[in-house]
């Protein structure tokens, strides 16, 4: 049976053709059905094909709304319209380069949360010396030391069912190596880390560390993992043009960029965030891929592929397993 995958063209910064051509591209290539949510003006667009439907909604969800907007003014949008399609399950999985705060609203609130799950997280896959993923990047501004070791748990699943990582190495974002560091959350979240045998922890991680394989997940609370996130993505455009202004300095070194042709194009597009499309929402009962607001036809093609693979991985089916082990060993100590 393919995988039913509905994606979002309204919300995002990008014309919705360019993501109709991207996500029809990904139709055929990933071996996946997909269901186009928008203006039915767009419908046109749609191939008519039995790997391609589309559905009308009748609003869009803008950057600037407030994230409660998914569910009242704009309950019929393209984010709300998906949203719901995948509750009620007429989708696998969903993909949108929409407006974060109301896709996590809408995420938790009409889809729901894996039982037992505090808070969703929203993680992004930084493809730098090693991919790794970051673990909270923006959902929650503020987190508990409980929230964070939920976080550590969630992104070791990821991390070992898409990225294919045997045995994870799960750090805590801190100012410094030392267990001591940080905040009074984050020296909690260290001692809670620090103390579950379910993950491998291995201790701090400083800033500088993350380009150098030093951890293939980081845990951290969504108001710092967004700067390290943003502050990642702004060095890699400046290398980018830094690197390209030295191969065009003059005709030596012209000649030199010919001769690196293919390394810089590896390094360039190990660098690019579209590579890997999109952040998944940790924590959420079904597949929620949140492509960069500027996705483009590559962005939504590489995040059709990424919520392929989140959905594929079984992922969110070990979450609930593991939570209904957790709720039963409860009953069991209730009783005794």
């Amino acid at each position: 049976m393919r995988i039913r995958i509905v994606v979002d063209i309204m919300s995002g910064d990008n014309t919705p053709e360019s993501l109709i051509k991207g996500a029809g591209k990904a139709a055929v290539d990933f071996g996946v059905d997909i269901i186009i949510v928008g203006d039915s003006k767009y419908s046109a667009l749609v191939p008519d094909n039995e790997f391609m439907k589309f559905v009308p909604s009748y609003s869009i969800i803008q950057m600037t709304d407030d994230p409660l907007t998914v569910l009242k003014e704009k309950n019929d949008s393209s984010m709300a319209t998906a949203c719901a399609l995948l509750r009620d399950g007429g989708a696998d999985a969903l993909v949108s380069s929409g407006n974060t705060g109301a896709l996590f609203t809408a995420a938790s609130l009409m889809i729901r949360r894996v039982r037992g799950v505090r808070r969703a997280a929203l993680g992004t896959v930084l493809p730098l010396e090693n991919p790794f993923i970051m673990v909270d990047v923006g959902a929650n501004l503020d987190a508990t030391p409980e929230i964070l070791l939920q976080f550590g748990k969630m992104g070791s699943l990821y991390a070992k069912g898409v990225l294919g990582i045997e045995n994870p190495r799960v750090a805590l974002l801190n100012n410094g190596a030392e267990d001591t560091k940080g905040t009074p959350l984050y020296s909690e979240a260290y001692a809670l880390l620090k103390a579950d045998d379910s993950i491998n922890f291995i201790g701090n991680c400083e800033g500088r560390e993350l380009p150098n394989n030093f951890c293939d997940v980081v845990v951290c609370d969504g108001f710092t993992g967004n700067i390290a996130l943003k502050l990642i993505e702004g060095m890699g455009a400046f290398m980018s043009r830094k690197i390209k202004n030295i191969f065009h300095k003059n005709v030596i070194s012209r000649f030199a960029g010919l001769i690196t042709r293919r390394s810089t194009i590896a390094l360039k597009k190990q660098m690019d965030h579209k590579e890997y499309g999109g952040a998944p929402f940790l924590g959420i009962s079904k597949p929620v891929i949140k492509a960069h607001g500027s996705s483009d036809e590559k962005g939504i093609y590489s995040a059709i592929r990424q919520a392929k693979l989140f959905y594929e991985s079984g992922i969110i089916e070990k979450m609930i397993s593991i939570n209904k082990n957790k709720d039963a060993q409860e009953e069991v100590r209730h009783e005794l």
